[in-house]
């Protein structure tokens, strides 16, 4: 099936640039990822998925932008009566298509990012922010695009081999990222709690991976992932030398590796009793038995857990209480603002039993008075970098 070829992302952002200091006149933008599938671009899913998406914008006079092979922007008018209809039409359509062509990758949907919504009447600049990142980076199309392939085996070789030609000091400098979470209660100012501590996506992908969709090739990524994981750890002595409070999110597999044996040393002392482990919810429930055997080791070195990934939605589908867990990270996004406050049952009873809730993804100070109102005080996300980075006003005395 021929492909429709919509305008590219740079051509949204100018679009989106010359809207600033104007009304948005109730335009939203919805971004459509689906990074989780094959990207082959004669694949008869891109051209259905195309298809329905003009149809979609035709129907409800919109603009398509194609950002790269695998995500798309949607430019509409959206009331408040229509928005609910809008997001169901194109959510079933593309599960439907997934299932049809994609069987396998079905699982493998990101809810999270297959569509998200921004209403420029509030958003504009943070939209902008967002497209020129990404104009940034690597698989865009339009003039600097460029021909992306899967993710093979070799690659995940080519991540050891680079950490081991540039060395764990300079591997730091250059993939490794941290970012701070805070503790603020209400009418107090931020006070950083921890960093934590991953390997840059991004970072991998521009100097490492121009041309290579790393999400969208099941088994293979998480094998990057539980690699990275081992890079991560063996670096950790030039990342924290003194093991600062911090956390670094791990796949439950990596726990039993000789990496990680290193990285705990000999004996019993604890070892990394400033540290907090993330394990992702799904993670979690894929390798339960394995997970019940890693955190038990961890807590014996002094280590505290964390269940990673949550969404607001299926906050209390799982009793993470059970899972022997300190803290419990819920990712914010669009929405969160209605979906969270409905599991304030849930949170409160979790809460009562000492677990202690991080909301975290935060882009703006919405999620702040959504979390303090549901008890919640630890935060992450770019909103709260700003906030630890902004000076505190002068006090001028007279």
């Amino acid at each position: 099936m021929a492909r429709h070829k919509a305008p590219p992302g740079a051509v949204l952002l100018k679009r989106l640039k010359g809207m600033e200091g104007k009304p948005s006149q109730g335009l939203s933008l919805m971004l459509v990822s689906l990074s989780a599938l094959p990207s082959e671009e004669e694949d008869e899913f891109w051209g259905q998925l195309d298809e329905f998406l003009v149809e979609f914008k035709a129907r409800y006079e919109g603009e398509l932008y194609e950002l790269s092979l695998v995500d798309r922007a949607i430019l509409v008018k959206m009331s408040e009566t229509a928005e609910v209809g809008m997001i169901s039409d194109i959510k079933v359509s593309v599960l439907r298509l997934v299932q049809q062509l994609y069987p396998e990758h079905f699982g493998m949907i990101d809810q999270a990012r297959m569509l998200r919504t921004i209403n420029l009447g509030f958003k504009l600049g943070p939209a902008i922010k967002f497209l020129e990142h990404f104009e940034s980076q690597p698989g865009k199309t339009g003039e600097k695009g460029m021909k992306i392939r899967p993710l093979q085996e070799e690659d995940i070789k080519m991540v050891l081999e680079v950490n081991r030609k540039v060395g764990p000091e300079q591997f730091k400098k250059i993939f490794v990222q941290h970012q701070a979470m805070a503790d603020i209660k209400p009418d107090h100012a931020p006070k950083e709690l921890m960093n934590e501590y991953f390997i840059r996506m991004d970072a991998l992908k521009k100097h490492v991976f121009p041309n290579v969709e790393m999400r969208g090739s099941g088994n293979l990524f998480n094998q990057l992932t539980i690699t990275l994981d081992r890079v991560l750890i063996g670096a950790f002595d030039q990342i924290n030398p003194v093991r600062k409070a911090c956390s670094i999110n791990l796949n439950v597999e990596s726990v039993f590796t000789k990496a990680f044996e290193t990285f705990l040393g000999k004996g019993d002392e604890p070892s990394v009793a400033n540290m907090v482990f993330e394990f992702r919810q799904d993670n979690i429930l894929q390798q339960f038995d394995e997970f019940k055997i890693a955190a038990d080791l961890i807590k014996s070195r002094g280590g505290l857990i964390a269940v990673d990934a949550i969404f607001p939605e299926t906050v209390g589908l799982v009793n993470l209480n059970k899972m022997g867990a300190t803290f419990a990270k819920i990712f914010w996004r669009p929405g969160a603002e209605e979906s969270l406050p409905a599991q304030r049952e849930e949170i409160q009873r979790m809460q009562a039993d000492g677990l202690i809730f991080i909301l975290a993804r935060l882009d703006d100070e919405t999620g702040i008075q959504v979390g303090q109102d549901l008890g919640i005080t630890v935060f992450q996300g770019f909103c709260i970098d700003d906030l630890l980075n902004t000076p505190e006003p002068e006090i001028l005395v007279s």
